[in-house]
C-alpha cells in the first residue's frame, strides 16, 4: 500500500492505495484502488439529559478552575437495541474528532454504559481535538 499524504499527524482520515494501481480520477464512489481508514477514538462521558427519541445530551468535567463545571459535549443517538441510560450515568462514545471551541465531538457512536469509571474521571483531557 502507498500514502498518498505523511503518516497520521493531526488528521482524522487517511487514504491508502495498491502499489500497482495509481489513483484514477474517474473511478466510481466505490470501489477502486483506494482505501480510506479514519481515526477513531474513544471517551467516557456523563449523561445530563435526554432529547426526543433515543437521543442524549453528554457532557465533561472541564480542567483547571472548571474541573467542577460540566461542559458540553454534543448529543449522540442511542441504537434500538440499546436501553437509554439515565441521566448521570457514564458511557462510552466514539468519536472522530472534538472541536476545540465548543468542545462537542464530531460524528459521535453510541458504544455502551460504563459501570467501571467514576463520573469524576471524565474530563476534557480525554478528547482528541481536531488539527487546525
Amino acid at each position: 500500500m502507498r500514502r498518498h499524504a505523511p503518516p497520521h499527524q493531526g488528521r482524522s482520515t487517511d487514504r491508502l492505495t495498491h502499489p500497482k494501481q495509481s489513483p484514477n480520477k474517474d473511478r466510481p464512489n466505490s470501489g477502486g484502488p483506494q482505501l480510506k481508514f479514519k481515526f477513531v477514538e474513544t471517551a467516557s462521558f456523563i449523561v445530563t439529559s435526554h432529547n426526543d427519541k433515543r437521543r442524549v445530551t453528554l457532557g465533561l468535567y472541564g480542567t483547571g478552575k472548571e474541573s467542577q463545571n460540566l461542559q458540553p459535549a454534543g448529543n449522540v443517538n442511542i441504537p434500538p437495541n440499546q436501553d437509554i441510560p439515565q441521566i448521570g450515568s457514564v458511557v462510552e462514545v466514539r468519536y472522530l474528532y472534538a472541536f476545540r471551541e465548543s468542545g462537542s465531538i464530531y460524528q459521535p457512536f453510541y458504544l455502551g454504559e460504563r459501570d467501571d469509571i467514576p463520573s469524576d474521571k471524565c474530563t476534557v483531557d480525554q478528547l482528541k481535538f481536531k488539527a487546525e
